[in-house]
């Protein structure tokens, strides 16, 4: 940290005398702040950070790491009239406009850390005392992790195995953004996938290359929704589609139907559990009946950091805590009959459901995380 440190001061030093030299303008970079930037995103690989966040703090821009799903301060800080530079340098490299400063923009880059390619997201946003940049790291090259490796307990991971290997039906992993939903998939989506069967993923973005597997960047203001990803999926002789998401009516409609037609459907949807997954489907206008007829099942999940193992308190890692709703004729019955959210959840845990906290505890015990852990994120 120290060499860390002096490399940091001698960085923004050469970069004030830069500017005092040369002047500022939109579009004109030092090499100072290149290397800075560099220094940066080295550091957030080095550190296996998912999120580097550049932000204004108390007259300075202040820089925050998310490591395991947490946020770190990192002890470099810029003084305010670098904050321009630096922003600029990082939109150039995200191809944004960097004359726009009150609206919000989205970008790409990659950049190689060692010999790993890191594929980085750009979201900016106009904020009090200037903007704010939200880094978002993918490793493209890095394999998806096996459904063992996702902290499954033996029971759920094969009611899971036995969900995903389903020739048809819709299955959806539930959860707030930064649950590891799309990590999930991408973990069934590689146990199933073989050459005798033709899967297309409709993402946004493709957060990792999937060997084998037709992967679609979606890309609206070129006209590719989910929704005609959809349709358009519907004509590649697909024998799965891997949905990054339901974000309205009209792919919710799409989704259903297709699962009807022999497809198996994974996606994900933002709700707090299994249960409040169907609800969400039925305000999104898809039929009863269709879903009756369709949904398989619903993981929900959150991510904990994950123990080392002897050492306590010490994390390195997450994994998951899972709700696993598995559809049945009863609950199918209830369904379609318009049993109510209380109902069904009592259906669904007489059927054998473990709730988010059940699995937590469960894992506590077993040693691979903390109920400080479970608590903080439940």
């Amino acid at each position: 940290m120290a060499n860390g440190d002096t490399f940091w001061r001698i960085l923004v030093n050469e970069c004030q005398q830069e500017l005092v030299q040369a002047g500022h303008r939109d579009g004109q970079e030092s090499g100072a702040i290149v290397r800075l930037v560099d220094f940066l995103l080295q550091e957030a690989a080095g550190q296996g950070a998912s999120d580097l966040h550049i932000e204004p703090w108390s007259g300075e821009v202040r820089f925050r790491l998310r490591i395991d799903g947490l946020l770190v301060v990192l002890p470099y800080r810029l003084p305010t009239k670098l904050a321009s530079p630096l922003i600029s340098r990082v939109k150039v490299m995200a191809n944004m406009d960097i004359a726009k400063h009150q609206q919000p923009q989205d970008g790409a880059f990659f950049f190689l850390a060692g010999e790993r390619r890191v594929d980085v997201r750009v979201a900016s946003m106009p904020v009090y005392g200037g903007e704010m940049l939200v880094l978002r790291l993918l490793s493209l090259q890095e394999m998806p992790l096996s459904l063992g490796e996702l902290g499954f307990t033996a029971e759920n991971e094969q009611k899971f195995r036995s969900l995903i290997n389903q020739a048809s039906g819709l299955i959806i992993v539930a959860g707030p953004m930064g649950s590891g939903k799309t990590t999930t998939l991408y973990s069934a989506l590689q146990e199933i996938n073989t050459t005798a069967k033709n899967f297309i993923t409709l993402e946004d973005p493709i957060e990792r290359h999937i060997s084998g597997v037709n992967q679609v960047q979606i890309n609206p203001k070129a006209g590719l929704s989910y929704a005609s990803g959809l349709r358009a999926a519907l004509r590649q002789d697909a024998q799965g589609i891997l949905l990054g998401e339901i974000r309205d009516e009209e792919t919710a409609l799409l989704a259903v139907r297709m699962a009807l037609t022999g497809h198996l459907l994974l996606t994900t949807l933002h709700t707090e559990n299994a249960v409040a997954a169907i609800f969400r489907l039925l305000d999104m206008k898809v039929p009863a009946y269709l879903l009756a007829a369709t949904l398989t099942g619903v993981l929900a999940q959150r991510l904990v950091r994950r123990l080392i193992p002897g050492e306590a308190e010490v994390f390195k890692g997450r994994l998951a805590l899972h709700e696993l709703l598995v559809m049945d004729s009863v609950l199918r019955e209830a369904l379609l009959n318009g049993q109510s959210r209380e109902r069904i959840t009592a259906l669904a845990r007489k059927a054998g459901l473990k709730t988010l906290e059940e699995d937590g505890r469960l894992k506590v015990e077993k040693g691979w995380t903390t109920l400080a852990e479970v608590q903080r994120v439940l």
